[in-house]
């Protein structure tokens, strides 16, 4: 098991007075032992004792569950079984009787607004609507609430976790590479994003690699102009001279990139020039005094500053960035101009500047994940970032 993430989950256990901790959203599960549920319905019963425990439903696939965990089966997926959850929650507090905890708190995050798909995303799984009620009762002093100090967990990525990122950069990578090499007139967005798509799925079965999957959204042209609202693919045939937005969520293991690039079918104008250096070197800027200790707002500021003294200040209309890693948006203090927090190491932030805008007549973003060290910063996602192919 990660020894670091070990030391900070037991951390909030001894601070808390808690016999165990409840994990079962698939980020939690990434964070807390580096496993990507296929089915999203396993549960990690998290004690300090060496030995947590992972109840898994009868139909996980046995191939992709993490070494070193007990494992215990319950019958969801058994077509004779009339309430596997409850079979469950009496396999959680038997558990807890039997390690001589179940005089003590259990805590877990009762909502933090979503959660990461699962392997098998096509649909939330079916999770039963005591859930929350029947976790709260399985010790006899219920529940405590630890919600803070969960939720801060997802702030520092430890080394292990790194380890997983930079596999997941580099798929990015080749995402990227693959988006500049088919900026071609006459393609459609949607069949771009398919091609970009295709070449991230391939890599499953690859390096280590069980899952590896890429969400990207391509804009272009007169649709770039709201990438600062939302993003989408639509069928809309890439045109001569346009710039053109690829905004990209990848998951590689459970571990998450959220990359931007912008690029053009062929030579824009001077002032879409213009606005695309004035992109950059924000985003550049900004990402020059990223280390610990800096303040957040100092960080939104400074690339700010640099559009608004471009002339574009009415046409940035979003935070600078974000925490991103064990979701395509982890929970976090932002980059943004009303933050009070400041930069840690180990954090994970994304830096995304952006101008967009119809009386301007175009969208430009440019956004990288830029991991926080002792001493400064490392880029995980450092690779081209200009309008032509690379």
């Amino acid at each position: 098991m990660n020894l670091q993430r070990k030391e900070m989950l037991d951390a909030v256990i001894k601070k808390n007075g808690l016999g165990a901790l409840v994990f079962w959203r698939p980020d939690e599960l990434v964070l807390a032992i580096e496993y990507q549920p296929l089915w999203g319905l396993s549960f990690l019963i998290y004690t300090n004792d060496d030995k947590p425990v992972l109840f898994i439903p009868e139909l996980e696939p046995e191939d992709i569950l993490p070494e070193n965990i007990t494992v215990k089966k319950f019958p969801w997926g058994d077509i004779s079984c009339n309430d596997p959850w409850q079979v469950l929650f009496n396999m959680i507090e038997e558990t807890l009787i039997e390690k001589k905890l179940n005089q003590l708190p259990v805590s877990f995050i009762k909502s933090i607004g979503g959660t990461s798909p699962c392997m098998m995303s096509g649909e939330q799984p079916p999770l039963p609507g005591n859930l929350i009620d029947s976790l709260s009762a399985v010790t006899e002093a219920g529940y405590k609430d630890a919600t803070l100090d969960l939720l801060k967990l997802y702030s520092f990525k430890t080394e292990a976790d790194v380890h997983h990122l930079k596999l997941t950069h580099k798929v990015a990578a080749i995402a990227v590479k693959t988006f500049y090499e088919n900026l071609k007139p006459g393609i459609t967005e949607s069949e771009l994003a398919g091609l970009i798509e295709y070449e991230v799925q391939r890599m499953t079965g690859r390096d280590g690699i069980n899952f590896s999957k890429a969400w990207p959204l391509v804009q272009s042209g007169i649709n770039a102009i709201d990438g600062g609202k939302y993003n989408r693919s639509t069928g809309k045939k890439l045109q001569d001279a346009e710039m053109v937005m690829l905004e990209m969520a990848i998951c590689v293991n459970g571990y998450w990139a959220d990359i931007t690039r912008t690029g053009q079918t062929g030579e824009v104008n001077a002032q879409q020039k213009k606005i695309f250096e004035t992109v950059l070197a924000a985003q550049q800027k900004a990402i020059a005094m990223m280390k610990p200790g800096v303040k957040m707002a100092d960080v939104d500021k400074i690339a700010r500053k640099h559009i608004e003294d471009a002339g574009y200040k009415n046409f940035f209309n979003h935070a600078l960035g974000h925490h991103v890693g064990f979701r395509y948006h982890d929970i976090g203090p932002t980059l943004s101009p009303n933050s009070t927090a400041t930069i840690e190491e180990g954090m994970l932030l994304t830096v995304e500047p952006g101008i967009y805008g119809e009386e301007i007549n175009c969208g430009v973003r440019i956004e990288d994940n830029v991991l926080i060290t002792k001493n400064g910063h490392e880029i995980l996602s450092d690779y081209g970032r200009l309008l032509t192919t690379q």
